[in-house]
């Protein structure tokens, strides 16, 4: 189950990443954002937190996934369709390899909506849909890049 988890983190970061190099694709604002992640592989079928986002928390982590995408894939590629941002990945994530496709549509720069098919080694496909929304200013003593999750 950890690696699991490893591997949908790894595949979110990924696909963060692609998208974040397109075209004018609108980055995360500054605030609280509310995240949730569905799959049917995921324990319990879904997760959600949120996370307070400032321009530095948001930097780390594209710089952190495009170091990976630089190491650990052989395929990185991005189109940009309407409001639509396609990407198609191949990587290896700790010894295994990962195919996948993602798309993520963005309304405005308070929601986005990405899907993301990944096949993990010889593995059946995976289906994740991953809802980012702003809910406004972070909570007051909220930590930027650390996310809260519901207890």
């Amino acid at each position: 189950m950890k690696i699991q988890l490893a591997l949908v983190l790894a595949a979110m970061v990924s696909s963060a990443s692609a998208l974040a190099g397109g075209d004018e694709l609108p980055t995360q604002k500054p605030g609280l954002w509310q995240i949730t992640s569905t799959s049917e592989k995921m324990p319990g079928g879904s997760r959600s937190y949120k996370m307070c986002m400032d321009a530095a928390s948001v930097a780390a982590g594209k710089a952190s996934a495009d170091a990976h995408q630089k190491n650990d894939c052989s395929k990185n590629s991005i189109r940009r369709e309407g409001d639509t941002w396609i990407a198609d990945n191949d990587c290896t994530f700790s010894g295994t390899h990962v195919v996948s496709h993602s798309e993520m549509t963005v309304h405005g720069d308070e929601v986005f909506h990405t899907q993301i098919r990944s096949t993990y080694g010889a593995g059946k496909p995976d289906v994740m849909t991953i809802d980012h929304k702003y809910l406004g200013a972070c909570e007051a003593g909220q930590k930027a890049g650390v996310p809260i999750t519901a207890r």
